[in-house]
Parts: structure tokens; sequence; C-alpha cells
């Protein structure tokens, strides 16, 4: 049941003291980073008969087949057909953990995502908070750290990943050459996940996809609808395909500030370029705020319809940008 982690992003246990363990901890860092991961290593590790944060390697828990099929594990996850965690879920978790545990050691609440809950649930879960059952322990992990409750974050040991250095990140993707690391690794914003991913899933070529298909949609607005479409039906890929635009954005206006600087995406750096100099910076800025606000939509799984934000979206594009009325 311990789940292997890589070096670096194991030698985050070393912030927690095992002296004096917090009852929750907010687990928070890059997305892509490995939250998740991280929260249920440390679960593990906290079922594990052994005394501190280490794992004995022989308990009933540290040889379950399955960490989330251990009884005194608890993991709360969107129910089908809810964008929520409801405070029924979290009524029905309470009435569990004021009961012993199974195995008579320690229990824990796993809930990745702790901004999937919803208001009234976070509200019960501050309740539990505030007068935690004994030997049980909260691991939340969060990819918007500015959502969650002031109340919230006070009752909980704030435990900050950290990134992997160059170095580690190749080492760790040692079946990729060194160029294709770095690479994956830049248009990943140095995410370690999501660059694996990047790699894994031969992202490259969605990536030349994406070019091609943005530079028809600001040089001449050609197929907005069409491509709105097929972008909302490959929906692994629309999350990332908007962070591009964004940072095809944000390499424009540092063009703006100093031509000679370098690019965040040097594959688009041609693209950017052009913008700089052919679009007022007010223009850019303009998309670049109306952009974040469609990719925090979509990463949030609001009821927007998202075939019709992406078409606006790229109208808005085509129109500021105003590059077809220049050529």
């Amino acid at each position: 049941m311990i789940n292997s982690m890589p070096d670096w992003l194991l030698r985050n246990l070393q912030k927690i003291n095992e002296d004096s363990l917090h009852h929750a901890f907010l687990v928070t860092g890059k997305k892509g980073i490995g939250k998740e991961l991280f929260i249920n290593h440390l679960g593990s590790l906290l079922l594990c008969n052994a005394k501190g944060l280490k794992a004995c390697k022989d308990c009933f828990s540290c040889n379950l087949e399955s960490f989330n099929n251990h009884p005194d594990c608890y993991e709360l996850t969107v129910e089908d057909g809810k964008k929520l965690i409801g405070i029924d879920q979290i009524h029905q978790l309470r009435e569990k953990l004021y009961e012993s545990a199974f195995l008579g050691k320690n229990k824990i609440v796993l809930i990745n995502k702790i901004e999937k809950i919803s208001r009234e649930g976070l509200d019960s879960v501050l309740k539990i908070l505030e007068e935690p059952p004994k030997n049980t322990y909260f691991l939340f992990t969060t990819d918007f750290i500015n959502q969650i409750p002031g109340t919230i974050r006070s009752r909980c040991f704030d435990l900050e990943l950290t990134l992997p250095s160059e170095e580690e990140l190749i080492s760790w993707l040692k079946d990729y050459s060194q160029e294709e690391v770095i690479t994956a690794s830049n248009l990943s914003e140095n995410s370690p996940f999501q660059t694996k991913a990047f790699l894994d899933n031969n992202l490259m070529e969605v990536r030349n996809e994406f070019i091609k298909e943005i530079s028809g949609i600001i040089k001449n607005g050609k197929e907005i609808s069409s491509i709105s479409e097929k972008w909302v039906k490959q929906r692994d890929s629309l999350i990332i395909k908007i962070e591009w635009m964004i940072r095809i954005l944000h390499d424009s206006v540092k063009f703006h500030s100093d031509p000679s600087i370098n690019a965040i995406s040097p594959d688009t750096d041609n693209i950017s370029r052009y913008l700089s100099e052919n679009t007022d910076v007010e223009s850019i800025h303009f998309l670049i705020s109306n952009t974040n606000k469609i990719w925090n939509a979509f990463s949030l799984d609001s009821n927007l319809r998202e075939d019709y934000q992406l078409n606006s979206l790229f109208i808005d594009w085509e129109k500021f940008l105003g590059i077809s009325k220049k050529v």
C-alpha cells in the first residue's frame, strides 16, 4: 500500500514535525506537482503501525493491496451527477469519524481539492476541525488556496510542496532525452507531473496542431466555430490549450517592454513578437483577463456552456488583435 514517490517529492515530509503532528494538513503547490500522490503517501504512513512517519512494510496497512480500501481511510469525492461535495456527505463522514478505528490506530480523511466542497459543507468541516476526533488526521489539497476560507486554513498545517530542480526532473524522467524533458517542462509551466504527462501522451502533436489553429484564428478568424467545437470535444487537452493561449499573450506583453527578452514559449515566439509589434498592450491585457476567466471557469467545471464561452473568446481574440484588418 505504501506508494513510491520521487525523491524530490518525498523530501517534503521533512517539513512535518513527527513529534507533534497537526491533525489537519492543507497541501498546496503548483498544479501537477503531485499533491494527491503526496497526501496518499502521507496517509499510508499515518496508518502504518510503526512510530513516526516511517513505513514498517510488515503490518496489515502496509501490505493492503489498495490504500483506498483501508477500513480507517475515508476519501471524499464529488458524487456522480454533482458538481460539489455536499453537506450530506460531510454529515455521513462525521458519524463515522467519532467511532473507534477498526485497526485501533489512526483514521485519516482524504479530500483532494477541498475547493470542491460546497459552502455549507465547508461550514460542517470547520466544526469537525474545531473539535477533531481523537487520532484522526485530515489531509486536504487545493489548487486554489485563495478560495479556501481563512477559518479552514487557520486550523490546518499549510504544507507547500517544493518543485524539483532541473537536474532532479531530468533524472526522474530518464526515459526521455534531456532536450525533450526541458522542452516539455517549459510548455508545462515547469510542473513535473504535467511534464511527464506531456511526454507520455505525446502532446507535442497536440501542441503543433494548436499553433496551427490559433494562428488561423488570429490571422483571419476562420473556422472559429468548428475549432471551438473541436476543442470542447477534446476535453483532456482543453485546459492546457487555454494555458498556451495565455502564455502567447504574456510573451507579447514582455516583448512590448523589451524586444530582446527570451520568450516563455520559444515555439510561439514569432506569434508573440508579431502581436507585440502590431497590437496595443491594452488590448493584450484585456485578452489576458478574458482568457484567464475562461480558464478559471473551465478548471472549476462551472455550469457555463463551454462551447459558447470558447467561441466568444476566439471572437474576442480575432476582434481585439485585429490582425485580419492589418494585413
